[in-house]
């Protein structure tokens, strides 16, 4: 798998759990380059958040000077 943040090796990490302080053994990635860590929490908050983005300029305008 690669890195998201900068392309690299992503391995499988099973001790992140431990490392996080969580009682349970979540698996997940850790990229060998950088260092980022993602799981199944991670992985599913990036994807709420990039479903509810903000609005921008563009879509205030199409309603005119009164949403602005």
């Amino acid at each position: 798998m690669n890195c998201q943040r900068c392309n690299g090796l992503a391995v499988s990490d099973d001790s992140i759990a431990v490392q996080m302080g969580s009682p349970s053994n979540v698996p997940g990635w850790r990229c060998v380059n950088c260092g980022m860590i993602v799981d199944a929490v991670i992985d599913r908050n990036r994807r709420v958040i990039s479903q509810r983005r903000a609005p921008t300029l563009h879509d205030r305008r199409r309603y005119g000077r009164q949403a602005a």
